[in-house]
């Protein structure tokens, strides 16, 4: 049982111009039409497979994300729009999300992403700084993505987050304060910044970790900068509603609270993962296996990750997700779905061992902002 009985429907287009030097997302380079056509037709396909079991559900969010969805042509993900809506029932006031590239963002692109349904745009500015975008191997400049959200509203687009990256090597802290007071001075209704996290695998971590190339920030620094960011976009009105982001009200991401907020999914595309009638399971994540599935007229779900957890495994996800959110967890909600008391499963001298960062007030239990610093560790404790 989850909180809501509407889905969300995650799709995943794993194409990028070039791979981020931060990036551990299933994505890789790729800039052929023809492959990109070809995967377009074969993410359709899954859709009907899929709509077959829950073509009933309401639909009420659609986030197509990657990579770099931009990078496809308009009237590919025209046709992937509208092949959703033929095949799965997509509430009127649903919210349609496409992640986008400046670089790769074109007015006839954003033009017809509103004709055809898509009324939330998520940019990936990540800097206004040329030199901080140069570090992470974008490959846009800060002129492209001042331009790109100029853009967006004039062709209709009310609806755009920016993403914007804190904790870059060699960022100081004014570079990071003119980015977030660049991004506050554009008016996006959505916000959403991240802590650079060097993953291994990938350029960063070599050019750290092997070459010693590039120092990473340190965590002290990390931390100032993100609760400096916090308090200019709560001066600007914008809602802090989960550790990573901000919202103007009324424009909180609807698909990404049902992540945060227990309730289910579908995955579609290469690697999608899906939380739906209380399994757990991914799609494959090679190319052969995902497009030979397809082709087979069969789900392209990779046998090994399908999981049906515990139910105290799944307390700890309730739990872990929904901390992330500035409101945290209601109890109430937890005793519903789990049919116990919270305090009845987790011991309650956790409160003390995190006073003043776990909150428990009325019916919620929250972290406070100081809690957010060390917010995985506290997450951890319900695992």
């Amino acid at each position: 049982m989850t909180i809501t009985n509407k889905l969300g429907l995650y799709l995943h287009i794993p194409f990028c111009t070039r791979k981020c030097r931060y990036c551990d997302f299933l994505s890789f380079s790729c800039n052929d039409n023809k492959i990109f056509s070809e995967y377009a037709n074969a993410l359709m396909q899954e859709i009907r497979i899929k709509s077959e079991n829950w073509h009933y559900r309401e639909v009420d969010s659609v986030y197509i994300g990657g990579g770099t969805p931009s990078l496809l042509s308009e009237w590919d993900i025209g046709k992937i729009v509208d092949c959703l809506k033929d095949n799965f029932n997509i509430t009127e006031d649903a919210e349609i999300t496409i992640e986008a590239n400046p670089a790769t963002l074109s007015d006839e692109k954003m033009e017809r992403y509103l004709r055809k349904g898509i009324n939330r745009l998520s940019i990936g500015i990540q800097s206004f700084d040329n030199n901080m975008l140069g570090i992470l191997g974008r490959i846009h400049n800060k002129n492209d993505a001042f331009y790109s959200l100029q853009r967006a509203k004039k062709a209709g687009f009310e609806n755009i987050n920016l993403d914007i990256m804190f904790g870059i090597p060699g960022q100081t802290m004014k570079m990071w304060k003119d980015t977030v007071r660049q991004c506050i001075f554009l008016r996006p209704s959505h916000i959403s910044l991240y802590s650079l996290q060097i993953e291994e695998g990938t350029e960063f971590y070599k050019m750290i970790y092997e070459d010693g190339q590039l120092e990473p920030i340190p965590e002290a620094a990390d931390r100032e900068m993100y609760h400096a960011a916090l308090k200019m976009m709560k001066h600007a009105g914008y809602e802090h509603y989960e550790i990573s982001n901000g919202a103007l009200p009324g424009y909180r991401s609807r698909h990404n609270i049902k992540y945060w907020s227990y309730e289910e999914y579908i995955g579609m595309g290469l690697g999608a993962s899906s939380f739906v009638d209380g399994s757990r399971f991914k799609n494959c994540e090679k190319m052969y296996d995902y497009i030979s599935a397809i082709k087979e007229n069969t789900a392209p779900i990779d046998a090994g990750s399908v999981e049906s957890y515990t139910e105290r495994e799944e307390m700890g996800i309730f739990v872990f997700t929904g901390l992330r959110k500035t409101d945290g967890i209601n109890l109430s909600d937890f005793r519903k779905i789990f049919k116990e008391d919270f305090f009845s499963v987790y011991d309650n001298t956790i409160l003390n061992k995190y006073k003043g960062m776990l909150i428990f007030d009325g019916d919620r239990l929250y972290l406070s902002e100081r809690g957010m610093d060390i917010s995985n560790k506290i997450m951890m404790e319900f695992i």
